[in-house]
């Protein structure tokens, strides 16, 4: 991340959680758009990307969703120092924090099913350490409805991107592939990548991967690097 500023360091201490380059135009959005699914909640950390940026799987993703509970979760110290060293990238034993068994928030239930086929091949701890997911825009909302609206901070996502495919890293689109071509299209023709067949369940899974899909992410996964191996 070194060519790049990370600008996720700045994230306040207090809410609102949103950077200083991107709040103006955020509570402006939220005063001209009323709808509470769209609305970008303000009381939640931002979560841009999840795990290491050197892991040899990413996957692409777009929006953090938003839970009646994720306040409540929110607030606490642990789980605020957990995602802050997440920005950062201290060194943990769990970068992709929602595969911590001990970590407790609706997002954990949500991913163990969307990565079960990759739980049974790789133990915790290792699986955590060699995906990273990237948001395409990341603030919490109950909806994503941000489609002409973008934000400055967004640069650092699509870095991480291409970052990705120059270390040739198997990157899998999630959702809302037709955004991420037009913001990195370096990804039509790259290799190492492809989409998920189906973008409401987002399962990585033999079925939902497209040919030799989910044997390239087991491989790159059985033998990549991994961050503290």
């Amino acid at each position: 991340m070194n060519d790049h500023p990370n600008p996720w360091l700045a994230v306040p201490s207090e809410p609102p959680y949103f950077l200083p380059c991107d709040l103006e135009r955020v509570q402006a959005f939220n005063k001209t758009h009323p709808d509470e699914k769209y609305f970008l909640q303000e009381n939640v950390l931002p979560e841009p990307f999840i795990g290491s940026t050197e892991a040899p799987v990413v996957l692409l993703n777009l929006n953090p969703g938003y839970g009646d509970r994720d306040p409540e979760d929110h607030v606490r110290a642990e789980f605020q120092a957990l995602l802050r060293n997440n920005y950062s990238q201290c060194p943990s034993d769990y970068p992709f924090y929602f595969l911590d068994p001990t970590f407790e928030n609706g997002g954990r239930q949500w991913w163990e099913r969307k990565l079960a086929h990759l739980l049974v091949e790789f133990d915790r701890k290792h699986l955590a350490r060699s995906i990273l997911c990237i948001e395409y825009f990341p603030y919490h909302s109950r909806k994503f409805g941000h489609g002409s609206f973008e934000l400055s901070s967004q640069a650092f996502g699509f870095h991480l991107v291409r970052s990705a495919i120059n270390r040739k890293a198997v990157v899998v689109v999630m959702r809302a592939r037709k955004r991420w071509l037009k913001k990195v299209p370096e990804l039509e023709a790259y290799q190492q990548g492809f989409t998920l067949n189906s973008p409401q369940n987002v399962m990585v899974s033999p079925g939902n991967c497209p040919e030799d899909g989910f044997e390239r992410v087991i491989s790159a996964i059985r033998n990549g690097n991994t961050p503290d191996e």
